[in-house]
């Protein structure tokens, strides 16, 4: 089961709460899946491929007391699949459902944005976010990228999924695509608080624990790239100063310097991988890193004058 699909299972199964809430999660189930057909019954149709969310619609439905049906359909084209789309007829007893939901006024007049009470609360808010994410939400495995994204049919219902993640302290990019409207995080830490507002506990939890590992993956792996960046370095530089030792050597020999010089450079032939950390501390008297080098660039100087006389 994908990591999705591990959060999509546990926020599905959440309690549910007061009247509101389950207002404001079944009004996004009808911005993100939802579909109006009018005609001589007219009813509210909300599909999914997921039965924990085709359950969770159809439960939000029977507790706020309005009548619905399931109904089942097979698929073979162009892959084998199963949809759930439950029926909720618009008009029930003295309520219009799409009243209820926020989506027409008081004159039965459709609004482009949901009615404001439908938001007012933060409890609201957050279970607005979860019937988003259980319509059209998609979640990458953390363990290969932080991306979370959200798919609305309209600019308008776009627009309200940003400005309530904005309440929440998110930054989302929306952007329009396959004919509708994807809102998006991508960065962990907007990620992680996303899946605490909507109550995936449990998924924050595997998240995070992703993360962690993740995190010390990238820094070991850091570590060793940047330490055999030093060492190739180091075995570099040791052979460059062997070459320089030898070239002195076979043109004028190694008597001709200074005996500091002399020590150090014998001991860079016997220790061509050293580093000059650890040549300095095989000198008599040991040396720092900063003063082997100054008498590397001497041995330098001392070879360029060679070469020049010939």
């Amino acid at each position: 089961m994908s990591f999705a699909m591990q959060v999509k299972n546990e926020v599905a199964h959440l309690p549910l709460r007061s009247n509101c809430c389950q207002q404001a999660e079944l009004a996004a189930f009808a911005r993100v899946v939802g579909i109006v057909r009018l005609g001589k019954q007219r009813i509210l149709l909300m599909t999914s491929e997921l039965p924990v969310v085709a359950r969770r619609i159809f439960l939000l439905s029977k507790n706020l007391g309005w009548s619905r049906v399931i109904v089942v359909r097979r698929y073979s084209r162009p892959r084998r699949r199963r949809l759930f789309t439950v029926q909720v007829p618009l008009k029930q007893q003295n309520h219009f459902l799409l009243q209820e939901l926020g989506f027409v006024d008081k004159d039965m007049m459709l609004r482009d944005y949901l009615d404001p009470c439908i938001l007012a609360r933060d409890c609201c808010r957050k279970a607005f976010l979860r019937g988003c994410f259980l319509g059209s939400g998609f979640l990458a495995a953390p363990s290969r990228a932080y991306h979370l994204e959200l798919f609305l049919k309209t600019h308008e219902g776009a627009e309200e999924v940003m400005e309530t993640l904005a309440h929440f302290g998110l930054l989302p990019i929306c952007r329009e695509r396959r004919g509708g409207y994807e809102v998006y995080l991508k960065e962990a830490d907007q990620v992680s608080e996303f899946l605490r507002i909507i109550e995936a506990n449990q998924g924050v939890l595997q998240f995070e624990n992703c993360r962690v590992l993740k995190d010390m993956r990238n820094q070991v792996n850091r570590l060793v790239n940047c330490e055999t960046a030093n060492l190739n370095k180091a075995v570099e530089a040791g052979l460059k100063q062997v070459a320089v030792i030898k070239e002195i050597d076979s043109l004028a020999g190694l008597g001709i310097l200074r005996p500091p010089l002399k020590e150090l450079a014998e001991l860079r032939l016997q220790y061509p991988e050293a580093s000059l950390t650890e040549l300095g501390k095989l000198l008599s008297p040991p040396l720092s890193k900063s003063g082997v080098n100054h008498r590397f660039r001497e041995i330098y100087r001392i070879a360029d004058q060679l070469r020049k006389k010939q």
